[in-house]
């Protein structure tokens, strides 16, 4: 937080001057505290660009100013400039023109990892592997991926240009690539894991995403699903309304899906299934990890708190604050935090952020922590608990890899450069898995790119390797659904859902027979 505190020092001074009017605000009966306030921070804004010796640009100064008061709120409220609204509004609507095809930062540029099927990328041949060295003119050297994702959308049937550098080819290869429509779906992989369980990951809440949602389960139905893995992991949000959508056709007829609450605790409103919905009675297991945040939280907790079905993986992020999005002149917009989230059993999602931002955006590894929070219950009598995020029924361990793997993974990029390599002198076959030869090519290869790995290094971190080469080898060829899905066949946490989905057919029977039991009662009583 001392960092923070020293990086920001100006906009702080201008963050306390906005703090302090709250008060004064509240004394005053009419608007001469207000316009006094003004007056101050006006006078302080003149000061700073007077006497600074790098005085910031006014839009920069306003901007940091806006943000800085809003964090004296809460961590959400934020402000969105011209770019940052645009993003929004495109990732909310599911779609957005750009050359279609997934990128990563790269040591040596900006690295293609997939062109979109059908996208303008791959119409004009661009390739898995190649590094983008130039956009419109401008080096990518130092250049972020979301920094080239912002030069690379644009309007539809503008041009881009590209200089990229493939391997074996010495000149830089030069497209002009219209940009066109390219859709952002929120449900990311839909496919049968064996022949009865189906398996679907959100990767965030938009527009369309239970339309989306429900096309895939009608399509996994078709090729024999009798249970669902819903993957949820890493997915930090998005529209509210693409939560409840899902949540409807998840659970039974007029039953509570979540509550909102001023900052009072009063104007509570609640949202529920409609009296005349059917139940879906298929088994169901939803994947979270710390990065499932807000609408993720709220599919996850009406699951959770009616027995719907059984949760597995970490604690979730416990993002509970609900942010009301208000436009500014159109093209900007004010995300105003208006309401907390509960959950059916009245949990708060929210976690504590008053320890300070730094605690807040970088909790630590929960991975032997107990619930902390009060106890509710879910309709069937379980136990839950409040106090921030989700609590999974069957908790896993958070798998990281260790500092070896991290230098061939990430900073030398070294399983997706060989992948390319290896595709484009040996070929790959769909579903490959690394063997022993394909594993003695590549430590060949790392030799020769000076990427040092011992005796003891290859043989502790041998299967690691290798299943990473086999997830690069079918990106590169195939895209990265491919990958995925020889990822998901030693994925720790899939292997759980695939072992407890029986109790979470157990579970969903006896709801089924308390539901069925109740209006028996009823019309007893009558």
């Amino acid at each position: 937080m001392a960092r923070f505190i020293k990086r920001n020092w100006m906009w702080l001074v201008l963050t306390a001057t906005i703090a302090v009017a709250g008060p004064l605000l509240a004394r005053s009966s009419g608007e001469t505290a207000r316009q006094r306030s003004l007056d101050t921070l006006t006078e302080i804004m003149d000061l700073v660009q007077k006497q600074s010796p790098e005085p910031p640009a006014p839009r920069q100064l306003t901007h940091a100013t806006i943000q800085g008061m809003l964090h004296t709120l809460d961590p959400h409220s934020n402000y969105m400039d011209e770019s940052e609204f645009r993003l929004l509004r495109e990732e909310q609507k599911g779609s957005f023109f750009g050359i279609g095809a997934i990128i990563q930062q790269h040591d040596q540029g900006i690295a293609i990892i997939s062109p979109m099927k059908g996208g303008p990328a791959e119409r004009l041949g661009v390739r898995s592997g190649d590094i983008i060295k130039e956009i419109d003119g401008t080096s990518t050297e130092g250049m972020t991926s979301n920094a080239a994702l912002q030069k690379l959308r644009g309007e539809k049937g503008t041009i881009v240009e590209l200089a990229v550098q493939r391997t074996g080819i010495a000149e830089f290869l030069r497209f002009s690539i219209p940009r066109a429509e390219v859709p952002t779906n929120s449900v990311y992989y839909s496919f049968m894991l064996n022949p009865t369980t189906g398996f679907i990951l959100i990767k965030d809440f938009g527009e369309t995403t239970a339309e989306e949602f429900e096309r895939a389960v009608a399509t996994l139905k078709k090729l024999g699903m009798k249970q669902l893995i819903l993957d949820l992991r890493g997915n930090g949000g998005g529209v509210l309304d693409a939560a409840i959508g899902i949540c409807r056709q998840l659970l039974g007829p007029d039953q509570l899906i979540v509550s909102q609450k001023g900052r009072d605790g009063r104007d509570e409103n609640q949202t529920r299934t409609s009296k005349g919905a059917q139940l879906d009675p298929f088994p169901l297991v939803v994947l979270i990890n710390r990065g499932s945040a807000s609408a993720s939280e709220i599919v996850t907790g009406a699951v959770q708190d009616h027995d719907r079905g059984l949760v597995v993986g970490q604690t979730s992020w416990g993002k509970g604050l609900v942010q009301s999005v208000l436009p500014i002149n159109r093209s900007r917009g004010l995300a105003l935090t208006t309401a907390r989230y509960y959950t059916p059993s009245g949990r708060s999602i929210q976690r504590d952020y008053t320890h300070g931002l730094d605690d807040y955006y970088n909790p630590e590894d929960e991975k032997d922590a107990k619930p902390q929070g009060p106890a509710f219950k879910t309709d069937l009598g379980r136990t839950v608990y409040g106090g921030g995020g989700i609590n999974p029924d069957y908790p896993m361990p958070t798998i990281r890899f260790n500092e070896f793997m991290v230098d061939l993974r990430f900073r030398h990029q070294a399983f997706f450069r060989f992948a390319v390599h290896e595709k484009e002198h040996f070929g790959v076959k769909p579903g490959q898995h690394a063997d022993p030869v394909v594993l003695a090519r590549f430590r060949t290869w790392a030799q020769e790119q000076k990427l040092t790995i011992s005796d003891k290094d290859w043989e502790a971190n041998l299967p690691t390797m290798q299943e990473q080469i086999s997830i690069e080898l079918q990106n590169v060829a195939f895209g990265i659904e491919a990958g995925f899905k020889i990822q998901c066949e030693k994925d720790p946490v899939i292997l759980k859902a695939l072992e407890v989905l029986p109790e979470a057919e157990a579970l969903l029977q006896k709801k089924q027979l308390l539901q069925r039991a109740v209006p028996a009662t009823v019309a007893t009583l009558r």
